[in-house]
């Protein structure tokens, strides 16, 4: 009997992994720049909707990307469905900020969900093969010399 793990890829992994990690420190970057307008800094406002506006590009072109490499590699059905989440995500994060305060009951639970989202995309998604990297199980079963503290 077989009892080997099929391992699913995606396609693009350090691309879709990069975007991932772009979007959440640029969303992040939204929050410091939110804190910053609201002490009195109100050139940090215009910075915020600028980015705010441009951060629909890494989930757009993480599904663009998955999408076009959809024959010759394609997404498992959940992680597509989770990029295209994502980009709703976003997009919904953009309208509520531009309404103003009256949604912001909305924007700011729906940008801690975007950072949620795209870390998952950028750390569990593109799990990247044969970084070289060990882990600290693995780094203390390879050196027996090496003293336990």
């Amino acid at each position: 009997m077989d009892t080997s793990v099929v391992q699913r890829t995606i396609a693009a992994p350090r691309f879709t992994a990069v975007l991932g990690l772009v979007l959440a420190v640029g969303v992040l970057s939204q929050g410091l720049f939110a804190g910053a307008f609201l002490q009195g800094d109100h050139s940090r406002l215009s910075w915020h909707e600028t980015l705010g506006t441009l951060l629909v590009l890494p989930p757009l072109a993480s599904l663009v990307a998955a999408l076009a490499l959809h024959r010759r590699h394609p997404d498992p059905p959940s992680t597509l469905v989770t990029r295209a989440f994502l980009l709703a995500l976003v997009i919904t994060t953009i309208i509520t900020g531009h309404a103003g305060r009256d949604l912001l009951v909305v924007h700011v639970p729906a940008a801690i969900a975007v950072v949620a989202v795209a870390v998952r995309q950028g750390t569990g998604f593109g799990r990247i093969p044969n970084l070289g990297l060990t882990t600290g199980r693995d780094s203390q079963h390879s050196s027996p010399s090496r003293a336990k503290l």
